[in-house]
């Protein structure tokens, strides 16, 4: 699809192709309690399974349902002049089943987009529910003991801070960038005890390019893809064997106060379909999370290097994700940092943490510009239901594909034009 037809109204937004869902912790997602036993700021917006009573295990159903409201100060007219837009539209429907036993384990959840101001009939979308459609995850797995499982099927991959670098509805740079709650098929040892937890992955290969109108980013997780027509100097790329290992220590851990930190690695295979040779992709991380009363910290730092085999630049790759895709360079180092506090009183029927998230891509190519991401919001938890929560957030970027106008195809690549761009995201959810 050519680039005007794109641009006109996916890539000049905030919401544009992002994870379009709340900062949720799943239904007891991999029941092997590593997601249990990482601190989490934000109330579960979803009821903890039922306690089993014998060993034939728990079905549990749910699903999601979000609104949307974007305020853009960053846009674009049809002519090229910037303007302020403003949309109220229908964001999500996600439908999600777990399984829970003494020894097995499972869920999956697939999510429906369309019939909003992002997936526009002026973007080339026919405009009805469900037209843009992926799951998010579907795995099994079983308990080898109370501390060790093993997982089959298109899991998170055991990297970094999990399941997110930050509180933020829109998550930080590395979700736009591949590296932040990313969902691939493969298998995954996890062994976790209340002080230490380390998980081991091999994944052969993404997740699945499912149904939209995009060449190869039907998908939920940002991945290595084979590049639109409207991306200049567009790869076509496909990620394979990757082998994903992550450690993590408690320093500290009681009712009060907890630290913990951890380094995680990422190697795989990068095919190149029009060379036929293949690259490498290689990341290393460190990360630190802490809490202290009402209080939450996060950081986390990563080194980046792919080398994909292009036939004609190898500093850039192209990714994407919800049905889009978008140019990044391939070596830099990424950093992300958020501070968040859960208020002790209430705020009229809601409880409120806010926070303060910033992350940023620092490339290595001198002519490249960094990509920077500031979030400021709030998570509003309805006292009276749990199942709604409301995000609030005032994002400023700069090169940031996600932001403004002009910034989607390259942000993360050469850069946009860099200047800071702002946008107001407000995400109503509702999980039953």
């Amino acid at each position: 699809m050519p680039l005007t037809a794109r641009a006109a109204v996916i890539v000049l937004s905030l919401g544009s192709l992002t994870p379009a869902r709340a900062q949720e912790v799943e239904v007891d997602a991999e029941p092997n309690r590593l997601n249990r036993e990482q601190p989490v700021t934000v109330a579960d917006p979803t009821p903890p399974l039922p306690e089993r009573s014998d060993s034939i295990g728990k079905w549990t159903f749910g699903g999601t349902f979000r609104l949307r409201y974007d305020a853009r100060f960053d846009d674009a007219r049809p002519g090229g002049d910037r303007r302020t837009s403003s949309h109220l539209s229908w964001d999500t429907l996600g439908l999600k089943l777990a399984y829970d036993s003494d020894t097995v384990f499972g869920a999956a959840q697939y999510r429906f987009y369309g019939a909003s101001f992002l997936y526009s009939r002026r973007s080339g979308y026919e405009g009805y529910p469900g037209e843009v459609n992926f799951p998010m995850y579907a795995y099994v797995g079983y308990k080898l003991s109370p501390f060790d499982s093993i997982t089959f099927g298109l899991n998170q991959v055991p990297f970094g801070l999990v399941p997110y670098f930050s509180t933020t509805w829109l998550e930080t740079l590395g979700f736009a960038m591949g590296i932040e709650e990313v969902y691939n098929f493969g298998v995954k040892y996890s062994h976790v005890e209340p002080e230490y937890n380390y998980q081991l992955g091999f994944y052969p290969g993404a997740n699945p390019n499912a149904f939209g109108i995009s060449r190869d980013s039907a998908r939920y997780s940002t991945n290595i893809v084979r590049a639109d027509s409207y991306v200049p100097f567009g790869s076509d790329n496909a990620e394979q064997n990757m082998i994903v290992g992550r450690a993590e220590y408690f320093f500290i851990k009681n009712d009060f106060a907890s630290l913990a930190a951890g380094v995680s690695i990422w190697h795989s295979d990068i095919y190149n379909f029009t060379t036929r040779q293949t690259g490498t992709k290689q990341l290393e991380a460190i990360h630190v999370n802490a809490t202290r009363g009402q209080w939450g910290f996060k950081s986390i730092f990563a080194r980046q290097d792919i080398n994909p085999k292009n036939p004609i630049r190898n500093d850039l790759i192209t990714i994407g994700g919800y049905d889009g895709s978008y140019n990044m360079a391939t070596h830099g180092n990424f950093i992300a940092a958020e501070v968040s506090y859960k208020l002790q009183d209430d705020v009229g029927p809601f409880n409120l943490v806010p926070y303060f998230s910033y992350s940023r891509y620092i490339k290595d190519q001198k002519n490249f510009r960094d990509s920077q991401r500031f979030v400021v919001g709030g998570a509003w938890t309805l006292k009276a239901d749990p199942g709604l929560i409301i995000y609030t957030e005032l994002v400023t970027g700069k090169n940031d594909p996600y932001v403004g106008a002009g910034q989607y195809v390259s942000g993360l690549a050469q850069g946009g034009d860099n200047k800071w761009k702002s946008s107001i995201y407000i995400n109503i959810g509702y999980y039953f």
